[in-house]
């Protein structure tokens, strides 16, 4: 009778404890997936709020090394409150996500379709034409007139160097000069003064050159893109170091006081790197992957020749007939559906040449381990967060050198009026890529990126957030179609039917389209 009841007692025990314990899913070995590291490190590279004091005890740890060393004023430390860029070592979204083996199932997915559209290219130039083309007209007409853009080129990279020792000239002067009141701030505003005077020159030689020397589309907006790369690094440098110095931060050597100067070393380095802010130090890689390198230089590459056959074989197509057919409800709405799944990969593969490919390629030969050069913004259920997260390059740098001095200098603490000052300036800057490669001046990119991107950023705050991602989606789409489609039916109304004359003022700013007389008997 003890053992059954020594027996009954375990029984009992051995239940309850079973009980006890949490339960646990058993899954099938091919079902299971290692998403932990990534999801933490998703987690870890979102944007995150700085009111956080264990945040901020971090991040002041880290800005040890890779702050830009300004020493804040009120207004700025206010400005930090809500994002402050950190660079540290870590991997770019796209990067991390092909870890998991289903989302690198889905991207090889996408090289065989390449590659079969490839093949299909290959053997239709063969048995249309008689000879394998790969888009060929599209890269001669593209890159007409190459050498002259290089030559450019050339030019800027040699004006970029010398701001460097051009800032260093003001500084010694304005040392020499710190104990004359009346010609410190004449020496400051004299450079000041140049300093604008040739932004506006190294922005005017550029698309100046392009329209004289006849620098066609593919070269022409290679040509003003670089130009924009570097004014941008160009005005980020000169804002620190101007900083550094107008702040007074000096160093005592041989009982003299000297501007601390970052070597030219660095400033070269930062002129190559894949950012647009300017640090003294940057977090760097131990070695260069060159599997890593070889596969984004093959996504280049293939980038490339896709581009071309888009516009070749599909894009082109449709809309060279503007100017030669008549312009009728029907021919528009067909052939803007027509050229929508197109317009959509033409921006989808841009973003995965730019933005994931090359600046990874340019960083790991670099050395340089932040790659955080988007985030994850194809999950945005608003266009608030898909502006922050589509670029984060051109983001950091709006806000840390535009936005900022705004909201400190001019409008005295408004962030409405700051933040509609960024999106008239980036839209300035979108406009100065298409006006002059394709040598039109059609301001809708300008009117729905103002107008339009301002209005949706505070209309899709309101949408649940169930719905957003699809309303993003679909907005994102249509919006890119008409920009792309109305851009490219200008460029061959201009061409198909030029205007008799270009020598009034209002030739040459009307759109073509606007004043074709059967777009006018349509409207």
């Amino acid at each position: 009778m003890k053992e059954m009841e020594t027996n009954h007692d375990e029984k009992v025990n051995e239940f309850c404890s079973k009980i006890n314990e949490p339960e646990k899913e058993e899954h099938p070995a091919h079902l299971e997936i290692n998403v932990r590291p990534v999801i933490s490190y998703l987690n870890a590279s979102s944007p995150k709020e700085t009111n956080n004091t264990d945040n901020q005890q971090s991040s002041k740890e880290r800005n040890v090394r890779f702050s830009n060393d300004n020493r804040d004023n009120s207004k700025e430390v206010e400005c930090n409150k809500i994002r402050k860029k950190v660079f540290e070592a870590r991997e770019s979204y796209i990067t991390e996500l092909l870890k998991i083996s289903h989302i690198r199932t889905i991207y090889n997915i996408f090289i065989v379709v390449f590659i079969f559209y490839l093949a299909y290219n290959i053997f239709d130039d063969y048995f249309a034409n008689g000879r394998i083309t790969l888009a060929s007209g599209t890269f001669q007409t593209g890159f007409i007139n190459f050498h002259y853009a290089f030559a450019i080129w050339v030019i800027l990279q040699i004006y970029s160097c010398a701001i460097y020792y051009a800032l260093k000239i003001w500084a010694i002067g304005r040392r020499k000069l710190q104990k004359q009141e009346f010609l410190q701030p004449c020496w400051s505003f004299a450079w000041l003064l140049l300093y604008i005077t040739s932004q506006g020159l190294f922005f005017y030689i550029p698309a100046a050159a392009c329209l004289k020397f006849n620098i066609k589309n593919a070269s022409c907006f290679g040509l003003l893109f670089e130009t924009m790369r570097l004014a941008m690094k160009q005005h980020a440098f000169v804002r620190v170091i101007c900083g550094r110095i107008l702040q007074g931060k000096l160093d005592i050597e041989n009982n003299l006081q000297i501007v601390i100067m970052p070597p030219f070393q660095k400033y070269l380095y930062y002129l190559c790197a894949p950012t647009l802010l300017y640090c003294d130090d940057y977090p760097r890689t131990a070695s260069v992957r060159w599997s890593f390198v070889a596969a984004r230089f093959m996504e280049c590459v293939a980038f490339v020749f896709l581009f071309a056959f888009l516009i070749e074989n599909h894009l082109q197509p449709i809309m060279s007939n503007f100017g030669r057919a008549e312009l009728s409800a029907g021919f528009l709405i067909r052939s803007f559906f027509g050229i929508q799944l197109t317009a959509m990969l033409m921006v989808l593969s841009f973003f995965f040449f730019l933005l994931h490919a090359w600046n990874n390629l340019t960083g790991e030969l670099l050395y340089f381990s932040d790659r955080m050069f988007h985030r994850d913004w194809w999950l945005a259920c608003n266009y608030f967060e898909f502006f922050r997260d589509w670029n984060t390059l051109v983001g950091d740098w709006l806000y840390e050198y535009i936005f900022k001095d705004f909201y400190r200098y001019v409008f005295k603490g408004s962030k409405s009026s700051s933040a509609i000052a960024v999106y008239v300036i980036s839209a300035v800057a979108h406009e100065y890529f298409m006006v002059i490669p394709l040598r039109i001046y059609f301001p809708y990119s300008s009117i729905l990126y103002i107008f339009g991107g301002i209005a949706l950023v505070h209309i899709s705050r309101w949408i649940p957030r169930c719905v957003g991602n699809i309303v993003f989606w679909l907005t994102f789409f249509v919006g890119n179609a008409l920009v792309i489609g109305l851009y490219t039916a200008e460029y061959y109304c201009k061409k198909n039917l030029p205007k008799a004359s270009y020598k009034n003022f209002l030739d040459l700013w009307i759109p073509h389209l606007w004043a074709c007389n059967n777009t006018r008997e349509l409207l």
